[in-house]
């Protein structure tokens, strides 16, 4: 029993160990570069990982200027609104798994596998932003759980934040209901304007 104990102990220490040691290094919060430049499709990265697409995405067929007007960036929590949007009939959203902090073996072992059960048969692209590039371009630095963000892509290709709000703790987690869901979803859709 006390070999048992043992290697359970151990198992758990080495646990962590690994989950601490791929952590991503936290972003320094020097944006001045980025806030004094114009942000618009442009410095977008070229390619992005979507999830349900094997390989990579190319910018210029995610962001075709004939049918995209909007970047909703999803932190934790707010993942809990991709189910619910893939009922809808907007074809003109873009959305962004925002999991740069999470650690490197969960997103291996978890996220990628809820993302794509989240996004399946979905009519919306979901980039999977696993280095932060994204989000970091678009000037985001509050990683709170339960928040997202609205950007809008203008007719000039410029790109503008237009909006900012939050779904409940734990609506990744533990679900959210059908009111919630419809409440959620009014909201980010009155911000589609």
């Amino acid at each position: 029993m006390i070999n048992f104990l043992k290697i359970a102990f151990l198992g758990i220490i080495g646990f962590g160990l690994l989950v601490y040691l791929t952590a991503p290094e936290q972003i320094k919060k020097d944006n001045s570069t980025i806030l004094n430049e114009k942000l618009s499709i442009f410095s977008l990265p070229s390619h992005f990982e979507v999830v349900g697409v094997s390989g990579y995405v190319r910018k210029n067929d995610l962001f075709n200027k004939t049918n995209k007007n909007y970047i909703v960036v999803l932190n934790h929590d707010a993942l809990s609104l991709v189910e619910p949007l893939k009922f809808t009939n907007r074809k003109d959203i873009v959305l962004v798994a925002n999991i740069s902090k999470t650690p490197w073996f969960i997103k291996k072992l978890a996220v990628n596998g809820k993302l794509e059960e989240l996004n399946k048969n979905s009519s919306i692209s979901l980039i999977n932003d696993t280095s932060g590039k994204l989000t970091k371009l678009l000037n985001i630095t509050n990683d709170t759980q339960t928040k997202y963000f609205v950007f809008k892509i203008k007719d000039d290709n410029s790109i503008i934040k237009i909006e900012e709000s939050e779904v409940k703790k734990g609506a990744l987690e533990f679900g959210i209901t059908k009111e919630e869901s419809n409440k959620y979803i009014l909201e980010l859709f009155s911000f589609l304007k």
